[in-house]
């Protein structure tokens, strides 16, 4: 904003009318009587007078900035002067230092406009804060004309259930469901703390603390009632000095409602958790940041535990004593060679899926069986490291149920986008197997279109491909007779 000519002040910034104070600070009773398009005028009047006031801020921080800079240099007052009739008298006695009246006189200003600042940021909050009354009040009042009091709870608990993130595990968050379902209305919020599954799902971090967390986490876990708790832990080995075991006892306290558990612990937190009574346990996934030592998951602990997934590649899987006979669902990211896997394959009758990690191919003990007979298992992922490695883990299994192959090369692997898919191997399978393979994946593999010509001659109809190159994934259709 220019400079004010011939006044006493740098800038004149217009004060709102004193009927604004006193709007700001009246109470919401006020409008109990007004009707919702009343409401709703009264907050665009509100957002235009606060957009006004940021205005005159920026306008009045402007305006210091310059008589700061005026104040610290002496040509720039100079320059000013020839601009400003406020300044014209002054021009005739600049010298090298400002005087002692010209400094009294910014100083005079500077307190002026920092008097005008601090009014003008007063008036602001005051405004905001009314502008959130007058939403709540509009809020409030939208949901008592609402269907509220003719749809029965129960729908409205659906409803309420849709409104939550799409993710596995929910992070608090005032800004999301369901903690921003309880900000609405009473109404709202009895419906919300009153429905169990908004609150059976909680990723908690190793950054929470007892003052803050500790009665917040014990809220969480109470309105989740009966229900079964799908947490997600993770806490890093460098704050495990300061996590606060005051919330681990609390999460303990729930065991016998875990369902699904992701935990990302130190070797000494994951012994902790899992060695509980965990009755309607069904997935586990773990990783830990050091080798965990001689893990020893009992049956008897976990008697429905179906689905396991190991996320740490460094992870050494001999060293774990899982309920490998009951697994159904089994993912590693741990790189071990095709004997461990075999192994693994035999430990594990009752396996549906199973996605492997394959470093190398070397020779297999002799004390492990040469072909695996893996009566229900449907889905085989198959990620090597190296692409020769593929086709000798095939050879040793039969799979008559099998329905889904896929095949994947790491990107960080020098053979991503150009290793072969083992098709000699996997034709071998499927007639060593006599099984029905419906889809075939193919990911980081090199394939041309000769390639695609000769699979489509090679497996049986109707099996479909998908191929995910290093370039984008693009589906290649029903390859048959």
């Amino acid at each position: 904003m220019a400079l004010d000519t011939g006044e006493k002040n740098l800038i004149r910034v217009p004060r709102l009318p004193q009927e604004t104070d006193s709007y700001a600070l009246s109470s919401l009773d006020s409008f109990n009587a007004s009707d919702d398009h009343v409401v709703q005028n009264d907050i665009s009047e509100l957002e235009e007078k606060i957009m006004s006031i940021d205005l005159n801020v920026s306008s009045v921080q402007r305006a210091l900035e310059g008589i700061y800079k005026e104040k610290a240099d002496p040509h720039i007052r100079h320059k000013l002067s020839y601009k400003s009739s406020f300044f014209r008298t002054m021009v005739e006695s600049v010298t090298s230092r400002p005087s002692k009246n010209q400094l009294a006189t910014l100083d005079t200003e500077i307190t002026e406009r920092q008097g005008d600042l601090e009014r003008l940021l007063s008036d602001r909050q005051r405004l905001k804060a009314d502008l959130v009354s007058r939403k709540v009040e509009l809020a409030r009042r939208t949901c008592m004309q609402s269907s509220m009091g003719q749809l029965p709870v129960e729908l409205w608990a659906q409803i309420f259930l849709l409104c939550l993130p799409n993710e596995d595990f929910i992070t608090p968050d005032s800004r999301q469901a369901p903690l921003l379902l309880c900000q609405i209305c009473s109404a709202w919020r009895n419906v919300a703390t009153g429905t169990p599954l908004l609150w059976s799902a909680l990723s908690i971090r190793g950054s929470w603390r007892r003052h803050i967390w500790k009665s917040s986490l014990e809220r969480w876990l109470k309105r989740s009632g009966n229900a079964f708790l799908y947490l997600d832990i993770s806490i890093p080995a460098y704050m495990e000095p300061t996590f606060d075991y005051h919330i681990f006892k609390v999460i303990i306290s729930s065991a016998d409602r875990w369902h699904h558990l992701r935990l990302n612990l130190t070797n000494q937190l994951l012994r902790s958790m899992l060695n509980n009574h965990m009755p309607v346990l069904q997935t586990l996934e773990f990783s830990s940041t050091y080798p965990i030592a001689s893990l020893n998951v009992q049956p008897s602990h976990v008697p429905n535990l179906k689905t396991v997934s190991l996320l740490t590649k460094a992870l050494y899987i001999q060293s774990l004593s899982l309920p490998w006979n009951q697994l159904t669902h089994l993912s590693s990211r741990c790189w071990l060679n095709i004997g461990q896997h075999v192994d693994i394959l035999c430990k594990c009758p009752n396996l549906q899926s199973y996605s492997m990690c394959l470093v190398h191919a070397e020779m297999i003990p002799s004390s492990l069986p040469q072909t695996v007979l893996s009566h229900h298992l449907q889905v085989l992922e198959v990620n090597a490291f190296i692409g020769s490695a593929m086709g000798p883990v095939l050879s040793r299994l039969r799979l008559p149920n099998l329905t889904e192959l896929t095949f994947g090369v790491p990107c960080e692997s020098p053979a991503y986008g150009v290793t072969s898919w083992p098709k000699a191997h996997v034709v071998s399978l499927i007639e060593r197997s006599s099984c029905s393979l419906t889809k075939l994946r193919l990911k980081g593999i090199g394939m041309s279109d000769e390639d695609l010509l000769d699979a489509k001659k090679s497996l049986p109809s109707p099996v479909s491909v998908e191929l995910h190159n290093p370039y984008p994934v693009y589906f290649l259709g029903i390859f048959g007779q």
